[in-house]
């Protein structure tokens, strides 16, 4: 037994407000397109309700395509994938550090990782493994030993491959060597070109991130090969490494040889050119300049004191000179003092002038005596003017002897300074000699130094690489790779699923809902008829009044309290506003129109209601059907004048419904309803029922269900959940809508509460589970 969705409080606020539980109550609009269906306004709740919806579908196509891939899988050869680690060590650390620093300032970073990870997938290393190891005969890699191998060379492969790392060498393949050695050597190097390409293909070489470490791998059908020739080619690689060591140390070792002639010719040149520029210009370190260094200061010193001299006597002179003019200050001069025989002169004046002075006293100014007296003393007076112009004379001449000692002086020194000069240039040079000399010394003892370590270090080079880990036997195929395959599979089967439902979603055209029936319709939803089991059509009319309290009656409960509470909804109040007169279609026979009428008009006559049931399908009758009785007239009777009114009305026993039944009339049926008589006879009825329910015929079957729509107060029109498509719900609704009925709504019937609940739609079966202990059905 299915479960009902809505409650009568429910239903009574929607209808007193005019509005549906779903959206307004729009029946005055037209029916809206089909594009503005809900499902082109998918919600993140709508899509997952979607996916809970298709489920099962989703499961099967995800189990379908995850079946097809493990089948998939099982065609595809293995490959394995076998890995080893190298560590490229610092020049810093190496024992050639020394020499390395001489050729370049080897810096290890990441553009030298870079490189080294260059040198191990080149085609130069490719093919010296190839060669080592005789892989020109791995099938693998060759593509023409399918065409070369023969059944005993067969035999020798599987027996090496069991056997071990003799696998990759030619000794087992000799027949096939054989005929590609008689190959042309263009065709020789284009094969081997391909078997490079071939090798380079199942190798992988890339740095670990935040270290000097990069990871070798190399995949292969067979993991012990994996395994072996990665190693293989990492042991190609070091060797190599340190080949290319021993020919940059053996270089530079040439290089230092003949640097170290150069260098010897150089020192011996260098040193020639000092002892012979000491020679020519007589340098002897330390003797020659110090000599001219002594004679220079001596120079200096002796020329001093001769300007000090000469200095003194300019100033003796120029003192006498200005003292000439006043013989007084003559006489009184320091020079004329100085000297003892003008002293002795003045002394020998004055003793004559007291002897003229005594004389001038006894005698006269003429007597002989004084005559001789004044003569000695003019005599003595002339000898001192003599002895004072000799002292001049003498003073000018040692002036005039500084002078000339002043400037012998000068020169002399002048022509010392400019061999002092000449000495220093040529003590430049010397140096400067010398220093180019020393120069070259030291470079060439420093190469004759590092060519003896050189030498001793070519018997110690290292690879400047380490194997940190070399490659093991894989165990596991890395290709393909299971898990994430079929991880992905399962993700592109999940895609493709819900591909697959959207489409399914876009073209169903069924409805599920009351909001999606509102937004295709334009119409209210005025309930949602649950879906009971299959029960004989005799006894369907009687489930409601056996099952009163089943989720089923209160649908039905709520359906005609909505109807109640029509007219309120229009802003009407009283009896008088609810309608009276409720036609019931649908689009096509078996919706469930019958059904609801016949529910409908039994639960309220239960309620103490006067309602009357018509059957107004005079082509397909059904309701005495559904009831499991019927009456010898019927309402063809009556609109025909064959019977009259209390005739053809019946009553149900049970609840005290009355009906009206009827009989099929193809060809008058239409003329029957749309008779006046029809119209009087609801007028009439309107006056002695609460509640007239008229079950009309399919309206795209028939025009019936429109005339009758115009004689009644309201217009339910049944919709078959998820059966009905949508273009024929709109179809049918425009019909009325064309012709201006305003007053119509729609029903959902035969819902599956239980799927409706899953779909998630949000109508109230979502939450029956929450309300069963309201309901027993």
């Amino acid at each position: 037994m299915s479960d009902i969705v809505h409650t009568d409080g429910d239903f009574a606020e929607r209808a007193e407000s005019g509005r549906s539980e779903y959206g307004p109550a729009v029946t005055q609009q037209q029916p809206r397109q089909l594009d503005r269906d809900l499902s082109t306004d998918i919600d993140l709740r709508d899509f997952l309700f979607m996916l809970w919806r298709r489920k099962a579908l989703i499961a099967l196509i995800v189990i379908v395509f995850l079946a097809l891939g493990w089948m998939g899988l099982s065609f595809i050869k293995p490959r394995y994938t076998a890995e080893a680690m190298v560590k490229i060590q610092n020049m810093s650390d190496s024992k050639a550090a020394e020499l390395t620093q001489l050729v370049a300032n080897f810096k290890l970073d990441n553009t030298v990782i870079l490189s080294e990870v260059e040198v191990i997938r080149s085609r130069s290393l490719a093919r010296k493994v190839i060669q080592k190891y005789g892989l020109v005969s791995d099938r693998e890699l060759n593509p023409l030993m399918d065409h070369l191998k023969s059944s005993s060379s067969n035999r020798q492969y599987r027996a090496e491959t069991a056997t071990g790392f003799k696998s990759l060498s030619l000794d087992g393949h000799k027949t096939e060597e054989l005929q590609l050695k008689e190959m042309p050597p263009e065709v020789t190097d284009r094969l081997m070109g391909v078997i490079v390409n071939n090798f380079l293909m199942n190798v992988k070489v890339y740095p670990v991130t935040g270290s000097h470490v990069i990871q070798v791998e190399y995949t292969s059908s067979d993991p012990v090969k994996a395994a072996r020739i990665t190693n293989a080619l990492i042991d190609s690689y070091l060797d190599q490494r340190l080949e290319e060591k021993f020919a940059d140390s053996q270089k530079v070792t040439g290089w230092l040889e003949e640097r170290l002639a150069t260098l010897r010719e150089q020192v011996r040149a260098s040193e020639a050119a000092v002892e012979k520029y000491r020679n020519e210009k007589n340098l002897v370190v330390g003797s020659r300049a110090e000599i001219t260094a002594q004679r220079l200061s001596e120079l200096n010193t002796q020329l001093v004191v001769a300007k000090a001299k000469q200095a003194e006597a300019r100033a003796r002179l120029s003192q006498i000179e200005d003292a000439r003019k006043n013989p007084l200050r003559l006489q009184s001069a320091s020079e004329v003092l100085g000297s003892n025989l003008i002293s002795q002169l003045k002394m020998r004046e004055a003793d004559l002038q007291r002897n003229l002075a005594e004389l001038s006293e006894r005698y006269g100014p003429k007597h002989p005596a004084i005559i001789n007296a004044r003569k000695e003393v003019s005599d003595v007076r002339l000898k001192i003017d003599e002895e004072i112009e000799a002292v001049l004379q003498g003073i000018g001449n040692e002036e005039e002897v500084a002078g000339a000692r002043v400037e012998a002086l000068e020169k002399e020194l002048s022509e010392i300074e400019g061999v002092r000069s000449q000495e220093n240039e040529d003590m430049i040079r010397l140096r400067e000699l010398m220093r180019d000399a020393e120069a070259n010394r030291l470079i060439y003892e420093t190469f004759m130094e590092t060519n003896k370590r050189s030498d001793d270090q070519e018997k110690l080079q290292e690879p400047e690489a380490d194997i940190i880990s070399y490659a093991t036997v894989p165990a596991e195929p890395s290709y393909p790779n299971r898990p994430l395959f079929l991880s992905l599979t399962a993700a592109v089967a999940l895609f493709f699923s819900i591909g697959i439902c959207l489409l399914l979603e876009k073209f169903d055209n069924a409805f599920r809902s009351a909001g999606q029936l509102e937004a295709v319709t334009g119409l209210s939803c005025f309930a949602l008829i649950p879906a009971i089991e299959r029960i004989p059509q005799g006894e369907l009319a009687n489930y409601i009044i056996s099952k009163p309290a089943s989720n089923l009656a209160e649908a039905v409960r709520t359906l005609r309290t909505v109807l109640r509470l029509r007219g309120n909804s229009a802003g009407n109040s009283g009896e008088d506003a609810r309608p009276r007169v409720v036609s019931v279609t649908s689009s096509f026979p078996g919706e469930g129109k019958s059904t609801l009428s016949a529910w409908l008009a039994r639960i309220s006559a239960k309620s103490g209601e006067r309602v009357l049931l018509i059957d107004g399908d005079l082509r397909r009758p059904s309701v005495h059907k559904l009831i499991g009785a019927r009456g010898d007239k019927t309402i063809v009777e009556y609109l025909t004048g064959q019977a009259k009114l209390d005739q053809i009305i019946e009553k149900d026993s049970v609840t005290g419904l009355h009906m009206i039944y009827a009989r099929s009339v193809p060809n008058s049926a239409l003329d029957l309803i749309e008779s006046k008589r029809m119209k009087n006879l609801l007028e009439s009825l309107r006056k002695a029922y609460d509640l007239i329910i008229i079950d009309t015929p399919a309206c795209l079957a028939v025009s019936d269900a429109r005339v009758l729509a115009t004689l009644s107060d309201q217009t339910l029109y049944c919709v078959h959940w998820d059966k009905t498509a949508r273009e024929i719900v709109t179809t049918g609704v425009k019909q009325f809508t064309d012709m201006g009925y305003q007053t119509m709504s729609t029903v959902l019937t035969n819902v599956d509460v239980h799927k409706h609940a899953k779909y998630g739609y949000g109508d109230t079966p979502y939450y029956y589970k929450q309300y069963k202990e309201y309901y027993q059905n």
